[in-house]
């Protein structure tokens, strides 16, 4: 049976943030109870800085809140590059307000990649597995990314890590770098080969919220897939000595929460591993400059 936090049938059962070098996050954004994305998102990041725009932080749960609305979804604005990583069943018809000038996808999955069942208005970005799966959607302007190399997408490099999540839609995360700026994109893990190597260096880690301590992960022809908990995700933060996380694809222990309790728990979980932990809601932004000296 599917995990309280994600249903797809695979699956198994507050203070100011700062990113290295950018100014501090007010902490009522991520306290803020109004936080759905407005019809026509203007980002307006400065020239030669990376912002993102966390659009949806919703996993594939029934559930949804005010702060947690729509399926997850980041927005990566660099210069006059708009770079949407994922577009799930709640993005289908709202594509022209987000105006992206490129999509990227981390996997098949609906709550990934069903909002282009109509087709985009841009290139759209996704493995070739990926492409087998969405093989009937009407996109027209289809490009493949390569596993373990680096691709450019409007001055931003893509490196697509294999990551194992599911065996129908295999998925992938992103290190996405601008200048000496990166982060990592993985809203959907149930094991990172290699983590270390992948994360080494990145300013900031993007990942899975499905569960916080308990673990979704079971073993199919021993393969793990489903969901690793943020309690793990943290770990390998730590070994790869990475400050900052914040997690998205939240499942239904977090949508359901109240948001203090939620913040406190994730955040005594990153103290726990040294990591500056948060998690994301729907409007989130957060520039990215680069690395400078951290301090927790």
């Amino acid at each position: 049976m599917p995990g309280a936090g994600c249903i797809h049938s695979e699956c198994a059962p507050s203070r100011s943030v700062a990113v290295p070098g950018s100014p501090l996050i007010d902490a009522k954004l991520l306290r803020k109870r109004s936080a759905i994305v407005r019809e026509v998102i203007n980002v307006g990041a400065s020239t030669g800085a990376v912002e993102l725009t966390f659009l949806g932080t919703r996993g594939e749960i029934k559930l949804r809140s005010r702060r947690h609305r729509r399926h997850s979804s980041l927005l990566v604005h660099y210069n006059d590059t708009r770079v949407m990583i994922d577009c799930g069943t709640d993005w289908l018809g709202r594509l022209c307000a987000i105006a992206p000038t490129a999509i990227v996808l981390t996997h098949a999955h609906p709550d990934h990649a069903s909002g282009l069942a109509e087709g985009a208005p841009c290139p759209v970005y996704a493995t070739k597995e990926t492409w087998e799966l969405l093989n009937r959607y009407p996109i027209h302007d289809r490009h493949r990314m390569p596993l373990r190399k680096s691709a450019t997408i409007g001055g931003l490099g893509f490196e697509a890590f294999p990551v194992r999540h599911s065996i129908r839609a295999p998925a992938v995360g992103y290190r996405v770098s601008a200048e000496s700026s990166s982060f990592f994109y993985l809203p959907d893990v149930a094991e990172f080969p290699n983590a270390s190597a992948a994360l080494r260096g990145i300013d900031l880690y993007i990942g899975d919220g499905a569960t916080m301590r308990r673990s979704m992960v079971r073993k199919k022809n021993g393969i793990a897939i489903g969901h690793a908990p943020i309690a793990f995700q943290l770990g390998w933060c730590e070994k790869a000595r990475v400050r900052l996380a914040i997690f998205t694809h939240c499942g239904s222990q977090i949508v359901r929460g109240k948001p203090r309790q939620v913040e406190d728990v994730v955040r005594r979980l990153g103290l726990e591993h040294g990591v500056e932990a948060r998690v994301a809601c729907d409007g989130l932004k957060l520039p990215i400059a680069p690395a400078a000296p951290w301090s927790i």
